[in-house]
């Protein structure tokens, strides 16, 4: 298949119409006109990944998070973006970047459905879109196995927050035995939703990147928050895109898992 054939049946799974209007999605290095046999899925283009995808063979490399985010002036070897953008060009590796986009669509639902949580409402509806649910994150109810809708501790959400993202640990900040009906999800990054969370009286916030301050003062307004990592609440983006690779195109491509771990150890 082409480039611009794969761009098309992913924006049939995540259209950049759902993108954040200061993200950068797509195609954002290569010809549309390439053929692609082997894609390496990760959440971040390191340099170990640029590695990877060059000693695979890869013909395209798809992530969650741009690698080109902020304006690039230069492309020359002395800025570490610019090398890597060089590197991926000089080995003819094409480059598709899903963040927001998928943000609103694949991955909320995914998260949703490994924790059990039924969305009635995004916490950040995109201003282009009429849906209420389509945006970033998302707010609900917690479901039991028959699907009812259900209320639980603290305690059991973050045991469910451990087994959805299959994590060793987490950071919690509120009572654990606190009863939790109106549940929020951000994956990634989701410090600057507990505004909205508050304001539509949530009792928990599932989400990443959460620090001291803004975890105690959330705690203190009511939100109980459970801090899953940035990495830890968005690998599943590896998953979901090979699964979806496998189920939709078996034989059709070579499919290479990141090998990419998370950043940072708790020693």
């Amino acid at each position: 298949m082409k480039v611009r054939e794969i761009l098309s049946v992913l924006d049939q799974i995540a259209p950049l119409e759902y993108k954040e209007e200061w993200d950068n999605c797509g195609l954002l290095l290569g010809d549309m006109d390439a053929d692609v046999r082997r894609i390496l899925i990760t959440l971040d283009v390191t340099d170990e990944v640029v590695n990877q995808a060059i000693q695979a063979k890869a013909d395209l490399i798809i992530s969650h998070h741009p690698l080109i985010f902020a304006p690039l002036k230069q492309i020359n070897t002395d800025d570490f973006i610019a090398a890597r953008i060089l590197k991926l060009a000089n080995h003819k590796i094409n480059y598709i970047a899903m963040h927001t986009n998928m943000d609103t669509t694949g991955l909320s639902d995914l998260a949703n459905d490994l924790l059990k949580i039924k969305k009635e409402r995004a916490i950040e509806v995109n201003i282009n879109q009429d849906n209420p649910e389509i945006g970033i994150g998302s707010i609900g109810n917690f479901l039991d196995d028959n699907g009812n809708k259900v209320d639980i501790t603290l305690r059991d959400a973050v045991l469910r927050t451990k087994n959805a993202f299959r994590l060793d640990i987490v950071k919690v900040y509120g009572n654990l035995d606190s009863v939790i009906e109106k549940v929020a999800v951000c994956t990634g990054s989701g410090k600057d939703m507990i505004e909205e969370c508050i304001k539509e009286k949530c009792d928990l916030l599932i989400t990443g990147d959460i620090t001291y301050h803004a975890g105690l003062d959330a705690y203190e307004r009511g939100l109980n928050i459970i801090d899953a990592g940035h990495y830890g609440t968005e690998i599943i983006f590896v998953d979901l895109l090979m699964a979806f690779f496998m189920m939709n195109f078996e034989n059709v491509f070579e499919i290479i898992p990141s090998i990419q771990k998370e950043a940072g150890e708790y020693m």
